[in-house]
């Protein structure tokens, strides 16, 4: 080895062992702080561990996944009581006597969902008023309608009611 050479190498020597030192400090200070991070992290809010929050999450999520169950059902259920309910509605006044009072006589028609119903009808005169009632199922009257029970009765179909 060349004496130049031998005198370099405590100088070399002394510059890696201090970039190691360098690092050593650098990678530490790096350690410290990905600790401390964790540490937050896992520590929670209250000191409750990341552990524990999931749990609680857990817990909470299958609560809310029987008040869905529950809403679901309920909707269900309103969802069949309104296809029964009136959905269709049909008012029509009219005079069946000409030359005989106002429009005093009148038609109603009343349907479900499934166009079934009733449609009632008052006459009225001077001396007597009369009221008829006449079902209607799925669509199609059981009774015979007269010209203006026929008139509501497709507006209540189309949905064009009073």
């Amino acid at each position: 080895m060349t004496p130049a050479l031998a005198a370099l190498l405590p100088f070399l020597a002394l510059t890696i062992s201090g970039l190691s030192f360098l690092l050593t400090v650098f990678l530490l200070w790096r350690h410290r702080t990905v600790e401390k991070r964790l540490e937050a992290f896992f520590a929670g809010k209250d000191g409750q561990s990341l552990e524990q929050i999931f749990i609680d999450h857990g817990t909470t999520l299958t609560k809310h996944a029987e008040g869905i169950r529950d809403l679901v059902q309920a909707s269900e259920y309103l969802h069949r009581a309104i296809q029964t309910s009136l959905r269709k509605v049909a008012f029509e006044r009219y005079n069946p006597f000409p030359g005989v009072g106002g429009n005093q006589s009148f038609t109603l028609v009343l349907l479900d969902a499934f166009n079934s119903g009733v449609v009632i009808t008052s006459l009225h005169n001077r001396e007597s008023t009369r009221v008829y009632a006449k079902a209607i199922r799925n669509g199609k009257p059981l009774h015979k309608l007269s010209e203006e029970e026929h008139r509501a009765f497709q507006n209540a179909l189309l949905l064009k009611g009073a």
